[in-house]
């Protein structure tokens, strides 16, 4: 647990009008100063060499921001500030500890030791169904889940129920008994994903699982938690950046072993809890085609399947129709914004599963009739899942061995650097839908 020092006596004013606070006490230390302003009045902080600094200004603003926050960043020695406003203002300036260095992508970003993932105690796929079932039994909701795949949508996949026939002649009948510990699935990885924060939240913790089996399979699994936003991730007025998460996150890359692995088990143990879970994804070839599909639980503990995030439904909107010509009409509106991936997908031209036969490549939006770039159908492609799973990797972006694939070993350098950025207070441009390197 960190504790926040209020100090008052550390501030002073000098002969010239110009605010003096002095941080210089201990390495993570919170100044407060209240006093009148008429233009502007300069601020010195004097730091500990190297840490971070931030502040916020009430009823005022920095001069050289336009805004009342002034983010995290490292000085050497002194900082210097302009307060501009009229009236009385409130100051508090905060050191954050010292200056983050440039992050290890094993320990920052994604997380595929063996001794950490093969841990139970840690992480397991037990941990996982557990925390997703609404009433903490893994067994009841793994059960669910898998009767949902036989289901369908689509044309279903029987095998799921078949591999539940097994687990019923080896465990019982009763779901809620399983030692969901003795099948085979693998936690293949843990993943931050703070690059997806939004103005609500600060990204995603995920757990990637797949099996083990030796004919169940390749049958992969993500699972998504919420990272909400800590004390130190929202400015005094209510806005949420999401640095100090970001800076959580950094820090793991300068821990020895051992204190890597304390740390990683206080994260996993604190993410991966029922109030946190957004939804699950799969991709798996139980059954030819790959498939993809996302599962969300509804009120009464039951997988649905909601329209796939931002992966647009190519076979419906290739073919003649209304639907088609409204997402033609909607591309000629929006063609800036998506060829810079933000635009948003519209349900209607979405589906609840997608499907690319092996060895394939999955196909693009056919923009022929309209003037655009050449580009932009694989624009469109990568921001949903399969084909930026298939652009430049083998249907699986982390596989039972753990080793990231091709594609995502140059998504996280982009995700690398962009902790990176933040750690040196500059402010990265929103992340686009999809990959975060350059297309």
């Amino acid at each position: 647990m960190r504790w926040w020092l209020l100090v008052l006596a550390a501030c002073s004013s000098s002969s010239t009008g110009e605010i003096v606070i002095d941080l210089r006490g201990a390495p993570e230390l919170e100044v407060t100063r209240a006093f009148d302003v008429d233009g502007s009045r300069p601020v010195r902080v004097i730091g500990g060499a190297g840490h971070l600094v931030e502040a916020f200004v009430d009823d005022a603003r920095f001069t050289d921001t336009d805004a009342p926050w002034f983010a995290p960043r490292p000085v050497a020695d002194e900082l210097a500030l302009d307060v501009a406003g009229d009236g009385p203002v409130t100051l508090t300036v905060w050191t954050r500890g010292d200056a983050l260095p440039p992050v290890a992508r094993d320990r920052s970003l994604a997380w595929f030791d063996g001794a950490l993932l093969d841990d139970t105690s840690a992480i397991s796929f037990a941990k996982v169904m557990a925390a997703v079932s609404p009433d903490g039994r893994g067994g009841v909701v793994f059960e669910k889940l898998f009767r949902a795949f036989a289901a369908g949508p689509g044309a279903g996949r029987a095998t799921f129920a078949q591999f539940l026939d097994g687990v019923v002649a080896a465990q019982g009948s009763d779901a809620a008994q399983w030692n969901l510990d003795a099948l085979p699935f693998k936690v293949t990885g843990v993943h931050d994903r703070v690059d997806l924060a939004s103005g609500e939240h600060c990204g995603e913790l995920r757990v990637s699982i797949a099996s083990t089996h030796a004919t169940f399979s390749p049958v992969h699994f993500i699972f998504l938690f919420r990272q909400p936003p800590r004390a130190d991730d929202v400015t005094p007025d209510g806005v949420v950046h999401c640095r100090g998460t970001a800076r959580a996150w950094s820090r793991l890359t300068a821990l020895d072993e051992p204190a890597f692995r304390a740390a990683a088990k206080q994260m996993l143990t604190a993410g991966i809890v029922r109030d946190r879970f957004l939804l699950a994804e799969s991709v798996e070839l139980s059954l030819s085609p790959w498939q993809w599909r996302q599962w969300a639980l509804d009120a009464a503990g039951n997988f649905t399947n909601p329209p796939l995030f931002q992966t647009i439904d190519v076979a419906r909107i290739n073919a003649p129709g209304p639907t088609r010509d409204a997402f033609l009409s909607a591309v000629t509106a929006n063609a800036p914004a998506i060829a810079a991936r933000t635009w948003s997908v519209p349900p209607m031209f979405r589906s609840a599963v997608a499907e690319v036969q092996p060895n394939s490549k999955a196909p693009l939006a056919d923009l022929a009739p309209l003037s655009v770039s050449p580009d932009l159908p694989r624009a469109l492609g990568m921001i949903g899942c399969p084909r930026c799973h298939t652009d430049d990797a083998d249907f699986i972006q982390t596989g039972v061995d753990r080793k990231p694939s091709p594609f995502y070993d140059k998504e996280l350098d982009a995700r690398a650097a962009r902790l990176d950025a933040l750690g040196r207070g500059e402010a990265p441009p929103a992340p686009p839908f999809g990959p975060l390197q350059p297309l």
